[in-house]
């Protein structure tokens, strides 16, 4: 067992209802534009790694509009969902990989992609460097993650429920980040921020572009 067990396994665990109740959590309208967003900062040319793929949500997204996207993720039951959706897709490879440290050399990828990722990892920083490690230079992170931040305080505990309804109690390392916050740690992690905007629907999303 690596330093990092208890992240993926707690994941692990609600591998087959974590579409449905990402959806139920975040809202559907919040996703959908949350997509819409998304599909906008890739290139067809584009080689792109996703780190922390969970079962493929917005890998689908991506897929569609790039040349080839590897989908990575600690989780071997969170794959395993993630390979039977893409069983069919070419240009899409499925592999385990932990996202402080991935197998792959330096300077390869010309894209980065983390979804829901930066908020439920103990060290958002690591996981953001090793990001820059592997990106060419002019390289692009791309990042959207889910907040609460600054939502009314009803609302906020609505969708606290409802993730409790879900997935149970936290982990201690999950975090409300702000747009600030994300921008700062993609600052610290050498990225020249492009864009940075907050999505605001049922709940909010924020997303963020960075080069190299």
């Amino acid at each position: 067992m690596n330093e990092n067990a208890q992240e993926y396994q707690y994941w692990s665990k609600v591998a087959d209802i974590f579409d449905e109740a990402n959806t139920y959590i975040v809202g559907k309208l919040t996703q959908e534009e949350t997509s819409n967003w998304l599909v906008h900062q890739f290139k067809g040319t584009e080689v792109v790694l996703e780190l922390g793929c969970g079962t493929g949500f917005f890998s689908a997204v991506i897929a569609a509009r790039v040349k080839h996207l590897t989908a990575t993720d600690m989780s071997q039951e969170m794959l395993v969902k993630a390979k039977m959706k893409f069983a069919q897709w070419r240009n899409v490879e499925i592999q385990i990989a932990n996202c402080y440290r991935t197998p792959f050399a330096d300077n390869i990828f010309d894209a980065v992609f983390l979804g829901n990722v930066i908020h439920i990892v103990q060290n958002p920083l690591a996981v953001m460097k090793e990001g820059y490690r592997v990106l060419k230079d002019g390289g692009n992170v791309v990042l959207v993650d889910s907040t609460s931040y600054e939502m009314p305080i009803l609302s906020k505990l609505a969708m606290g429920l409802r993730y409790l309804r879900k997935y149970g109690v936290p982990p201690k390392q999950n975090r409300i980040m702000s747009p600030d916050d994300i921008t700062q740690l993609a600052e610290k992690a050498g990225f020249v921020i492009a864009e940075s905007k907050l999505i605001s629907r049922e709940t909010r999303v924020i997303c963020l572009k960075g080069e190299k």
